[in-house]
């Protein structure tokens, strides 16, 4: 019976703390609604109610009808998705190679270099932009997509790399043995047996790098700061100036920005949590 008691009261415990984490994992979009659904004048009422004291949709049609700020804001969210995707499909192109390299191949000193590039992961990224950035001046690559694209695949390699390797630490060598004996090489190999056995990783080192791409603001804002590259994480920032700030036009921009990026989990939750928890545990 005390058993029953401690079961059923721990269980209490814990939705609990799951009600209270979903709380506090939702209050800040809901806050966003409210002020993104408010007027001008509403937002000003003292004190806050959690409730908009007067709904309106004029800051979501502000963002898409068409006006100066519409096509600033359209133009934006098309250099993220660019750059997100991009980043991402350029991340993986380098990292399964890489991964199946330090998986299965034996080469003078590997596991130092494994090493190196797994701890690139705790290198803060402003220690690079500089250096990077006067290369990229150099060669003329400033204000341009691909500068954008190949500075946020380099910070996300590493990551990649450790989950993408330990899925194929993981599947058994005789699967490759018996295609090499069939004649297969190790393009083929790689793209034909290793690529499809490890989907589960490369679905979540692409969510986890898109992600990462899709909320950078550092480096979108070193060497894509112009207008016509400047992802949506650079531009809404704008709509704040040292004067005024449009509370409601950035709350409605920032709930616009969310959606391809929640939708993209929501669709590959599971196969999400299973390459992060098998990568996880090697």
């Amino acid at each position: 019976m005390q058993r029953r008691r401690l079961g059923a009261g721990w269980r209490t415990v814990q939705i609990v703390v799951g009600v209270l984490i979903v709380l506090w994992s939702l209050a800040p979009l809901y806050w966003g609604l409210v002020v993104s659904l408010s007027t001008p004048e509403s937002i000003r009422i003292y004190p806050v109610s959690i409730l908009p004291a007067a709904i309106s949709g004029g800051n979501f049609a502000r963002l898409l009808n068409g006006s100066a700020t519409s096509g600033a804001f359209l133009v934006a969210a098309g250099n993220s998705v660019i750059q997100a995707v991009g980043s991402t499909v350029l991340t993986l192109l380098l990292a399964l190679p890489a991964a199946y390299a330090f998986a299965r191949l034996r080469f003078r000193f590997a596991g130092a270099l494994l090493a190196m590039i797994t701890l690139t992961l705790a290198v803060p990224i402003y220690l690079v932009l500089i250096p990077l950035f006067q290369y990229a001046t150099a060669i003329g690559q400033v204000n341009t997509q691909q500068a954008v694209i190949v500075v946020l695949a380099s910070a996300s390699l590493p990551l990649a790399i450790w989950i993408l390797r330990s899925h194929i630490v993981s599947l058994p060598a005789d699967l490759e043995s018996a295609a090499r004996v069939d004649g297969a090489g190790t393009a083929t190999v790689l793209i034909r047996i290793i690529a499809p056995l490890v989907a589960p990783g490369l679905v979540a080192a692409a969510v986890v790098v898109f992600l990462a791409s899709w909320g950078a603001f550092l480096i979108p804002l070193v060497y894509g700061g112009s207008a016509d590259v400047q992802p949506l994480t650079v531009l809404i920032p704008t709509f704040a100036s040292k004067f005024s700030s449009d509370l409601g036009l950035q709350a409605a921009a920032g709930l616009l920005a969310v959606v391809p990026p929640v939708a993209l989990v929501i669709a590959l939750q599971r196969h999400l949590l299973s390459g992060l928890l098998k990568g996880a545990s090697r």
